[in-house]
């Protein structure tokens, strides 16, 4: 019985001793700490500090880490490398006082030297020069927003309004991340009557700009009737092309579009080889003496042609809108009253992007249907002049072919009707 119970003991004391968590790593074979760092000095940057330090001389140095603790009290660590004599600190919001940064030298069996301690001071964070130069205004829909960011800090603009209750909710597509050096945004979705708008800019450490506000009564935003489109070729500049009747221009305007429809689409001639824009008439019905019937654009929304060798890939990559009032516009004028207008800000066009960031080329899923079913957006800055004519150029494709051929499943016009 003795000799059972020494057995089942020895069994169990067996299991306990292989179930012990297994140590990754290596095993210290040496317990000295490395010397410490020395010699520290710092460089005030936006929001963060650079520090440089005269390394301990321990052939064994792996590191050196420092602890800090952010505006909203949140402990923070860095790291770097043995192989440079600089770390930068970041995620200061204000620079109103001396923060305290402690350094350790680690080595490769994690002995740890002893701690220095030292004081240093931020500039501000680039969140709050951005949101002193953010303007915003009353827009179709809603209100735009503008604004700069020389540094091209990662940041986070949240636009939130009051719900029913008074509670300030994120408003529609209203949290926007950017590092761009110049941003305009929009926020639409809204009725024409008078709405309360707040504005905040963060960063991802938790910085937080005051809020501003502005009460706006968003600009009426309609879709532009498709029965007010023509076919137009009025520039004799643009020559007109198809690749025949069941692919003319006028499948822009039928709304037949999706999965269901990939031959109901605009398409130009195979090999194209004759023009990369294209013209129409938004609405026949204006009355180009008074004005009357002239379109406010807004956006438009583009469909892609459905199937496996279309949507992005016979989009245009990158493509212009222009516009004009003129019956005699043409693109041999630079210049006056019938030239066309671009619709836009950047001579390079609006770059047209899967919404997961991928090539065209490599367009996912949601993607595809996001092109074919939903409709891509176009949104143009505000001030935009009205237009009756207008002309969609082709600049570059995702497939790299010709520009002078090209699909496009259906277009959707909004704005407002003078």
């Amino acid at each position: 019985m003795k000799k059972l119970f020494f057995i089942l003991i020895s069994a169990l004391s067996l299991c306990l001793f292989s179930c012990k968590e297994e140590f990754i790593g290596q095993y210290a074979v040496e317990f000295t700490p490395p010397g410490a760092v020395s010699n520290v000095t710092f460089d005030s940057l936006a929001g963060a500090v650079r520090l440089t330090y005269t390394l301990p001389t321990d052939k064994d140095l792996l590191y050196v880490k420092a602890v800090y603790y952010l505006d909203n009290g949140t402990k923070t660590e860095a790291a770097a490398s043995a192989s440079t004599n600089q770390l930068l600190i970041d995620g200061y919001g204000n620079n109103d006082s001396l923060r305290t940064v402690t350094l350790t030298a680690v080595d490769m069996n994690q002995n740890v030297s002893p701690a220095i301690v030292v004081k240093v001071k931020p500039m501000k964070s680039p969140i709050y020069d951005i949101m002193s130069s953010l303007v915003a205004g009353r827009d179709f829909g809603g209100i735009y927003l503008k604004w700069t960011n020389p540094l091209k800090s990662k940041i986070i603009v949240m636009v939130t309004t009051p719900d029913a209750a008074g509670h300030p909710v994120v408003t529609i597509g209203g949290k926007f991340y950017s590092s761009y050096e110049k941003a305009v945004v929009n926020v639409r979705g809204y009725d024409s009557i008078p709405r309360k708008f707040f504005i905040q800019v963060l960063d991802r450490w938790g910085n937080k700009s005051k809020k501003d506000s502005l009460t706006v009564t968003p600009i009426f935003e309609r879709m532009i009737p498709k029965t007010y489109h023509v076919k137009w070729n009025g520039d004799p500049t643009i020559p007109y092309q198809e690749y025949g009747s069941g692919n003319a221009i006028t499948m822009l305007w039928d709304n037949k579009y999706g999965s269901t429809s990939s031959a109901n689409c605009y398409s130009t001639r195979p090999g194209g080889g004759l023009c990369t824009s294209l013209t129409y008439d938004l609405n026949s019905q204006a009355n180009n003496t008074t004005g009357k019937g002239w379109i406010n654009p807004s956006r438009l929304k583009m469909f892609a042609r459905s199937g496996a060798n279309f949507n992005y890939k016979v989009w245009g990559e990158y493509i212009r809108v222009w516009g004009s009032t003129s019956p005699n516009v043409s693109t041999a004028n630079t210049e006056g009253p019938d030239a066309w207008i671009l619709l836009g800000t950047d001579q390079a066009g609006y770059h047209i992007t899967p919404p997961s960031g991928k090539s065209g080329l490599l367009a996912t899923a949601d993607d595809i249907y996001y092109a074919e079913e939903l409709g891509y957006d176009v949104i143009f800055p505000p001030g935009m002049p009205p237009i009756r004519y207008v002309r969609i150029e082709t600049i570059s494709k995702w497939d790299g072919g010709n520009p002078t051929t090209h699909n496009i499943g259906e277009i959707t016009w909004y704005g407002n009707i003078q």
